[in-house]
């Protein structure tokens, strides 16, 4: 369609030139313009009807993740299914404060949510605000990924871990989370906001369960040279910057860094340190929102991207962005085989969340 508006636009340019150099010539073209531009017209609305679906199948898909991933993942699934899906992108704080605020309003715009992390589905399973779906081929989903007595379903996970500037922090390097905030070394930190990234109170969570639920632990940092940012993805670029010298955030972050390095020649001054306590596993869920007055078309339609979005298209797809797959059929690559991870009690965390938030808030207002 967008080929067919520019030549009509050109069509109509060409004409004004004309006009400008000879007025007869102009009137003696004006009717063909008319009619060229007319029938540029009927072809745009005739391709507008074979291409636009009906808005009674088109959903809305709330989504987070790497531009360039998300745009891949559309234009797969709407391959041989046409325009049926609005993909909104957004940062996982941003889809979190979105879901949260149209709940609280009556009703959750989105028909389907991707990214962030388990505590925002948690709280909607909670309320009974998403569908119960079937998955075709569950049996490809590894054990660890199956959930019981939930309506939302894991796509892929990350891992967060340590990542350092190797030209900055040349002397002793941490050996854990806990080295940041107890040791005496005088690292400059940095890490995503918890009030302000999604992903970064996944994170602040589960450092503070790794310390044994010790909201001291986020003092000590505070003390310490510590920055805060809006979202986990200015971590490894400040970090890369050279302005701070390590800090937390998903490897996976480093991973894409990795291959814009290396295919644009540069050398990339960022390294990982897989710490004691393990890589800190986010899982990234993805539900369909209860909504009675949902055409039967557009639920057919968000049950597909689900099961999509789990198919190993989809996940080979994810995988080639550093998120590894939850399918038996796809090997996970990411992290060395003897490297721990550590998993966050999420059930606890849900609980936890509000405590936490006003303790934390309180030590970095």
């Amino acid at each position: 369609m967008k080929k067919i508006i520019i030549l009509v636009i050109a069509v109509l340019t060409l004409s004004l030139v004309g006009c400008a150099n000879n007025q007869l010539e102009s009137n003696q073209n004006a009717q063909t313009d008319q009619n060229v531009e007319v029938n540029q017209n009927v072809e745009t609305d005739q391709e507008d009807e074979e291409t636009t679906e009906p808005t009674d199948k088109r959903i809305t898909v709330y989504i987070s993740g790497p531009e360039n991933m998300i745009n891949k993942l559309e234009e797969e699934f709407e391959t041989d299914r046409g325009d049926v899906a609005d993909f909104l992108i957004m940062s996982c704080g941003q889809l979190r404060s979105k879901v949260w605020t149209e709940k609280e309003a009556g009703q959750i715009q989105a028909d389907v949510v991707f990214g962030s992390d388990p505590l925002i589905y948690n709280m909607l399973d909670d309320e009974g605000l998403l569908d119960s779906i079937d998955i075709k081929n569950s049996e490809m989903i590894a054990d660890e990924f199956k959930l019981e007595n939930h309506n939302y379903f894991f796509v892929n996970e990350r891992y967060v871990t340590l990542i350092y500037n190797k030209k900055n922090l040349t002397g002793e390097l941490p050996e854990s989370y806990k080295d940041l905030a107890y040791n005496d070394e005088n690292y400059s930190i940095v890490m995503a906001d918890a009030r302000q990234s999604s992903t970064g109170l996944g994170i602040a969570i589960s450092l503070y369960q790794l310390n044994d639920n010790d909201i001291e632990y986020f003092n000590k940092l505070s003390a310490k040279d510590f920055m805060l940012t809006k979202s986990n993805g200015q971590v490894p670029s400040l970090i890369m910057e050279g302005q701070y010298d390590i800090g937390v955030a998903p490897y996976d972050s480093l991973i894409r860094l990795r291959k814009k390095a290396k295919n644009d020649g540069y050398e990339m001054p960022l390294e990982a340190i897989w710490p004691e306590e393990g890589a800190i596993i986010i899982r990234r869920p993805i539900g369909v929102i209860k909504n009675a007055e949902r055409t039967d078309e557009k639920q057919k339609t968000s049950e597909e991207l689900v099961n999509f979005f789990i198919s190993k298209k989809a996940q080979l797809i994810t995988s080639k962005f550093g998120f590894a797959s939850v399918r038996k059929d796809i090997e996970n690559d990411f992290i060395p085989k003897d490297i721990k991870t550590c998993i966050i009690d999420w059930e606890k965390a849900t609980k936890d969340e509000k405590q936490f938030k006003e303790q934390y808030s309180e030590i970095f207002k």
